[in-house]
């Protein structure tokens, strides 16, 4: 008798918008393998270094860590930390383990993807820069536990805007931040985290 060999997939993010997100996509996708969003007690580069060595000791086949990269830049010691932990994890020896997730400025301008009917160079310096933008499109949108109780993220941000244009756009942008990084940009690697998650199905 064949077993059902499971993948366990841990998500780490820096704070309530990533655990809401992924909590709500897991729920909705009912995905035939374990997810863990986790939810960081702390956003600090430390905290999460410490959570990804605590899931590879318990053996989980896929580690995505999802950084804001706006706060990374306002402090410089943690971005260090944070250039040289990506460098370590991308090493032959951790095979694609460990998986970095940036979005520039923040989590946010992954939502404001999935609106944007073509693909366009922006800048936001933080995330109060961004927010007038996305509740255009998601009125009344606050980073508050209250607001991600009663809202769900994933089903919202599919069913009123659209998650392969939001994935396309992606790439795009990310492919013109290789090409310039100098230009600072706008971007999101999110797509990266959703496109395992869906080949993980086909495994």
């Amino acid at each position: 008798m064949g077993r059902t060999v499971t993948k366990s997939i841990a998500i780490i993010g820096e704070g309530e918008t990533e655990w809401f997100y992924f909590d709500s996509l897991r729920i909705a996708c009912r995905y035939p393998f374990k997810v863990a969003p986790d939810f960081p007690q702390h956003s600090d580069i430390n905290h999460i270094l410490k959570l990804v060595e605590s899931y590879m000791n318990k053996q989980y086949d896929f580690i995505v860590c999802l950084f804001d990269m706006d706060r990374l830049y306002q402090y410089p010691s943690e971005m260090q930390l944070y250039q040289r932990a990506k460098k370590k994890y991308a090493a032959k020896k951790y095979a694609g383990k460990v998986m970095f997730v940036e979005t520039n400025p923040c989590t946010e301008f992954w939502f404001l993807l999935h609106f944007l009917p073509n693909v366009v160079c922006r800048r936001y310096e933080s995330y109060d820069q961004l927010l007038p933008e996305l509740q255009k499109y998601m009125p009344g949108y606050e980073k508050t536990k209250r607001y991600f109780i009663r809202t769900n993220l994933y089903k919202y941000l599919t069913e009123n805007g659209d998650l392969e244009r939001a994935i396309l756009n992606s790439e795009k942008l990310c492919q013109l931040c290789k090409e310039s990084p100098e230009d600072l940009k706008a971007y999101s690697e999110i797509y990266k985290a959703i496109m395992l998650l869906n080949a993980l199905i086909t495994m």
